[in-house]
């Protein structure tokens, strides 16, 4: 339940026009009325979750703090260290002119990531 909670607000935060993301752009192509309708299913299934926690007396997941942000700062190291330009081959050759810049300016964003 706790998932597709998220995907519902994810859903809804998006087609409420919240601030966009830096590296990603969703083309706005649906009606407003389409937005409507979409919101308004994302309400009823935010609602059947509600329903359904209640019925099946499901506890809420409870995180501390220190530890949801240790998990996320673990998932950004580790994402990142994936982008390393060793390990882009599986998107084939990385251009060997541009590895060492390419990995300082990832071991920049891990040094900022590690200030979290």
């Amino acid at each position: 339940m706790y998932l597709l909670e998220k995907l519902m607000k994810e859903i809804k935060d998006e087609l409420s026009e919240k601030e966009p993301i830096r590296m990603q752009t969703i083309k706005q192509d649906l009606s407003e009325g389409k937005k409507k309708a979409v919101l308004q299913a994302v309400s009823d299934v935010e609602q059947e979750i509600a329903r359904l926690a209640d019925k099946y007396q499901l506890t809420r997941q409870e995180l501390v703090e220190s530890h949801f942000l240790n998990s996320r700062k673990s998932k950004a190291w580790e994402i990142l260290n994936d982008s390393l330009s060793k390990r882009m081959n599986g998107f084939g050759e990385f251009p060997p002119e541009l590895a060492k810049e390419f990995d300082d300016d990832i071991d920049r964003l891990l040094k900022l990531v590690s200030k979290l």
